[in-house]
């Protein structure tokens, strides 16, 4: 019986050490915490490191879409300017002067410009640019929140 008990108390001597090499190999809370805000820092400074370089993605896309657009406008205006001194060449066949015949297509195209001119300023002048719907959903969002509050 005697061995009985020492082996008990020696098994029970044994369980104690394995609880304190246990709780020696667990971080401490202040670890735990200490270990979250490193990580922490880590990831948020991954992410401003991400932003950066999908912003300079967009950069660098926008500035090369904005390069063709205007090279593709120059071309366009390049065209324009042909087909013009087109309709002079036939209006000069029509057996008018060169200068008239200038005359007559530079005073179609100024007054088809001109007309172009005119219905986007008025389809501006009527246009709201504020984004009321935005505006009303926020508002929507405010005064819920102060419902809940109360």
């Amino acid at each position: 019986m005697s061995q009985r008990v020492n082996q008990a108390g020696s098994q029970q001597n044994q369980n104690q050490d394995q609880f304190r090499d246990q709780d020696r190999n667990e971080p401490s809370i202040g670890e735990l915490i200490s270990t979250l805000a490193r990580d922490t820092q880590t990831l948020v400074r991954q992410e401003v490191t991400l932003a950066k370089t999908e912003l300079n993605q967009s950069i660098k896309q926008l500035v090369s879409s904005i390069v063709k657009i205007v090279i593709g406008g120059l071309i366009l205006y390049a065209g324009l300017l042909v087909l013009l001194f087109a309709a002079v060449a036939g209006v000069h066949k029509l057996d008018f002067s060169w200068p008239v015949s200038a005359l007559i297509v530079g005073g179609i195209t100024l007054l088809i410009g001109l007309i172009l001119l005119l219905a986007a300023r008025s389809g501006l002048s009527g246009a709201n640019l504020a984004p009321t719907e935005t505006i009303d959903s926020l508002k929507d969002d405010r005064d819920w929140a102060k419902g809940q509050v109360k």
